[in-house]
């Protein structure tokens, strides 16, 4: 069972951590998001298995990641277990192989007896034990990452409701809730593209004046970038990306540049009067640029 997609092994991880903690509703959320991105995956059959709760369901689970690979012997005992039945031996010994390989047995303590004499005095006091930061071995810390249990310090430390997490569980965490596919940032790049570029195109080249043109921007700039963000995320199916938001700002800002590169060339080339006609487009992206970012949160 190899897996290369970086996204289905680190949801993985994260499920395999929830029904560890006994987070059985969290695990199996997981387990079929899984599924439904990429339904041949035995490891989360045999998961999901394990966390729901009726055996018909724990059956056809087990059943089908038999299917897509047959020797799995977690399924096996899995199956004969439901079943009332003794597990085969020679499954009983590879899943003991696995237990052992997952958790190998800590080496016994090395007793030297030179210093048997000095270990059997009285201690005034133990030493604390020091814990360095995972991320910078040079910095001492007191902190440990709740889901992970590494030690991380001060900077790296995030805090949540429950406890400090360390930015790698974090972003783990986070990988549940972006859904995104590839051909998204390409849909959201065009169609938030086109959108800006008429909008842009109106701003520069008939939307010049006075206060009322500010006023106009102020009032209706946040209306036009929340618009871009929502007709956005309606053509990707309203799936969320990491940067998506990102994106969809840099093609407003296109979009704006495009029809107003006359004047920004001019500038460029000394026409310091042409940056008056530039402070309109300047606030519009302002406000639609923020309205756009968080609709597409």
């Amino acid at each position: 069972m190899a897996f290369t997609e970086p996204r289905i092994r680190t949801l993985l991880a994260q499920a395999a951590r929830n029904a560890e903690y006994g987070k059985n509703a969290a695990a199996e959320s997981t387990y079929r998001q899984i599924l439904s991105e990429a339904p041949d995956t035995a490891e989360a059959w045999l998961g999901l298995a394990g966390v729901v709760g009726g055996a018909t369901e724990k059956r056809a689970a087990f059943e089908r990641a038999l299917e897509l690979a047959p020797d799995l012997p977690a399924a096996i005992a899995g199956l004969a277990r439901l079943d009332g039945r003794p597990v085969p031996p020679e499954v009983e010994a590879a899943l003991a192989a696995a237990e052992a390989e997952k958790n190998p047995p800590e080496p016994e303590p090395e007793i030297r007896t030179d210093m048997v004499e000095e270990s059997t005095a009285p201690h005034v006091g133990e030493a604390s034990e020091v814990l360095f930061c995972y991320r910078h071995p040079d910095r001492m810390t007191a902190l440990r990452c709740y889901s992970c249990g590494r030690p991380i310090c001060g900077s790296c430390a995030v805090k949540t409701p429950v406890g400090y997490i360390c930015p790698q569980c974090r972003r783990e965490a986070e990988d549940a809730f972006f859904n995104s596919r590839p051909l998204d940032y390409l849909v959201a790049a065009l169609v938030s593209l086109t959108i800006s570029l008429l909008a842009g195109y109106l701003i520069v080249h008939y939307l010049r004046g006075g206060f009322l043109f500010f006023f106009l921007i102020f009032f209706f700039g946040g209306a036009i970038g929340g618009a871009i963000g929502r007709i956005t995320k309606r053509a990707i199916g309203g799936r969320r990306g990491r940067y998506l938001p990102g994106l969809v700002v840099a093609m407003m800002i296109l979009g704006v540049a495009i029809p107003a590169w006359p004047i920004i060339l001019a500038v460029l080339m000394g026409n310091l009067g042409g940056l008056l006609s530039l402070i309109g487009p300047a606030i519009y992206l302002f406000v639609a640029g923020g309205a756009a970012y968080w609709q597409m949160r």
